[in-house]
């Protein structure tokens, strides 16, 4: 039981963050608000533009996610009281990094998109730039002092989660490409 259970943990945890990878990389279409009923000749098809403006997907769901699976992994890895600020440090950090929508607001309500003066898009791209380039580094430095606090047991625990991560993602996106039937997670 012992071998068996980290492994189906650690596979559903990898999918489960396969799923988050995704969601931040991938947009969706809306939220399943707007599937309640049929819009198109199928009942999930979407309207070609929507109405509304926003983000493409929902940052506040992303973030739940992240928080969960990433609870899941510091179950799974076993992280002790004496880790925990590293962990919390790292958390922290790939959180932060994750798209929030919030430079989105300046460009999709129409009051504050006439008051925007000339290059001011460029130079939100700049700053978002710059902001999220802080919120790498602030997320290298979380993991060399995650690195450094946990054992080798937990170490290799964590890669073999990354292994099952990035195979997942291949996975999807080798089924993306082809567009074939299923789904591939």
């Amino acid at each position: 039981m012992k071998a068996t259970f980290p492994i189906r943990l650690t596979t559903r945890i990898a999918g489960g963050a396969a799923v988050l990878g995704l969601a931040a990389t991938i947009p969706t279409l809306g939220s399943a608000q707007d599937l309640t009923g049929p819009i198109g000749p199928w009942a999930c098809e979407q309207e070609p533009f929507a109405s509304e403006p926003g983000p493409a997907f929902d940052p506040t769901a992303v973030r739940l996610i992240a928080g969960l699976l990433l609870s899941a992994q510091e179950t799974a890895l076993g992280i002790r009281t004496d880790q925990m600020d590293a962990w919390r440090g790292y958390t922290t950090a790939l959180i932060a990094l994750l798209p929030s929508g919030e430079r989105l607001g300046r460009w999709t309500d129409e009051e504050k998109r006439a008051e925007a003066q000339a290059f001011d898009l460029a130079q939100d791209i700049a700053n978002a730039a710059i902001e999220r380039a802080e919120k790498a580094r602030a997320l290298q430095d979380a993991v060399s002092t995650l690195k450094a606090a946990l054992t080798p047991e937990q170490m290799s625990m964590a890669k073999q989660m990354q292994e099952r991560l990035v195979e997942r993602i291949a996975h999807f996106l080798e089924w993306r490409r082809s567009e074939g039937p299923g789904m591939p997670l």
